[in-house]
């Protein structure tokens, strides 16, 4: 498998997907893999984090999707899900801006980040945001975002919310419209409230190799 390959099969074990997108079909050398793999999503405990790490992790991820009227990332256990891609399926040189970017942010404020206000949480996200502006993530029409092993903590941190909200429960089932064509529909029916791109699942991106 080539590392994109394995990532989509990692994210599915660390996501405890039991029914994948309609759009995301795993080759024959990857539902073996799979097989043959622990239940990440079951453990009980997260240990890559310090409680205040996985707190802050946990408090980005819920700025990233907060929950309103639809569920947020903390209902759909993203943190989790984060916590044990980042430990067990980066690569050293992913691990590391990801490690180095969270510690960043914890020494921007004296207080812990998760203890912060939802604006002062916003304004340091925000900053990031701006300081990671020049990376290649940006490009207009980049569809390989996802497993850019070069990406700032902030993108990591947007690409694996997502990532880990679209493959939950309550993501893939209380929030996405799924299209069981497999392919952007124009015509697909959609309430008000409800965004352009709940029609057309991110993890499509993976799908394209």
């Amino acid at each position: 498998m080539n590392r994109r390959e394995f990532l989509q099969c990692a994210a599915v074990l660390a996501a405890g997907s039991v029914a994948l997108p309609s759009s995301w079909v795993l080759s024959e050398e990857q539902s073996t893999f799979i097989a043959g793999q622990r239940n990440y999503i079951d453990r009980s405990i997260a240990t890559f984090f310090t409680p205040q790490q996985r707190a802050t992790v946990a408090a980005i991820a819920e700025q990233i999707i907060p929950a309103t009227d639809t569920p947020g990332a903390a209902d759909a256990g993203a943190g989790k899900f984060i916590e044990l891609m980042v430990a067990d399926w980066f690569t050293e040189e992913e691990r590391a801006l990801f490690m180095s970017g969270l510690t960043q942010l914890e020494s921007e404020s004296a207080v812990p980040f998760a203890s912060l206000g939802s604006g002062q949480q916003l304004s340091l996200l925000e900053q990031l945001e701006d300081d990671a502006g020049d990376s290649t993530w940006y490009n207009l029409g980049n569809v390989t975002r996802i497993w850019d092993e070069s990406a700032p903590f902030i993108c990591q941190m947007k690409e694996l919310t997502v990532l880990g909200f679209m493959l939950s429960e309550v993501g893939s089932t209380e929030f996405l419209r799924e299209n069981l064509m497999g392919t952007f529909d124009g015509g697909l029916p959609l309430s008000p409230e409800d965004p352009a791109y709940a029609a057309e699942l991110p993890l499509r991106l993976m799908a394209r190799g």
